[in-house]
C-alpha cells in the first residue's frame, strides 16, 4: 500500500502526546513505542489494578489498546483536522495476560478517503494474546464559513 501521505510531524506528535494526554490512555499507562507509514505501535505495562478477580488482564483493557492504536494509526495518513473514529471492531482473545507488558501492533490494509481497515496484533512475553481488525470512518475536516 502506498502512504505518500504520511506526516512525520504527525507522527511525531503521537510519540510526544503519551506525556499530555488525559483520560482513560494517562490511567492505562498508555505508551506510543513506534510510530511509521501505516504501522503504529503502543504498549500497557501490567498492573494488578488492571486484573480481574481470576488474576488475569481485564479483556477491556485489552480492547481499549486495539482501539487506541486502531484509530491513531491513521493521523499520520490523513490530512490535519480530519475526525477518525472506530465504526466496528473485532478482537479475539486468545491467552491470558498475567504480567509484563501488553503491546498492540496496528497495521493499515486498506485505505480510502472516508473508510480505514486496520489489523492489530497484540503480544506478551512474546505470544500472540489478541488479534483485531477494525475499520474506522474518515472526516475530512469541514470548510470554515466565510
Amino acid at each position: 500500500m502506498n502512504f505518500d501521505s504520511y506526516d512525520e510531524e504527525t507522527a511525531a506528535g503521537i510519540m510526544a502526546l503519551d506525556d499530555a494526554s488525559g483520560g482513560l490512555p494517562r490511567y492505562l499507562g498508555l505508551t506510543t513505542t513506534d510510530v511509521g507509514p501505516g504501522h503504529l505501535t503502543a504498549e500497557i505495562a501490567v498492573r494488578d489494578d488492571l486484573l480481574n478477580p481470576f488474576g488475569t488482564l481485564h479483556g477491556g483493557v485489552l480492547a481499549a489498546l486495539i482501539d487506541h492504536v486502531l484509530g491513531a494509526v491513521m493521523y499520520p495518513l490523513v490530512p490535519r483536522g480530519t475526525w477518525v473514529a472506530t465504526t466496528e471492531l473485532k478482537l479475539n482473545l486468545i491467552a491470558p495476560v498475567r504480567e509484563g507488558v501488553l503491546s498492540a501492533r496496528a497495521e493499515v490494509l486498506s485505505m480510502s478517503r472516508r473508510l480505514g481497515v486496520v489489523r492489530i496484533d497484540a503480544t506478551n512475553l512474546d505470544r500472540l494474546v489478541g488479534a483485531a481488525q477494525g475499520t474506522v470512518t474518515i472526516t475530512e475536516p469541514r470548510p470554515k464559513p466565510a
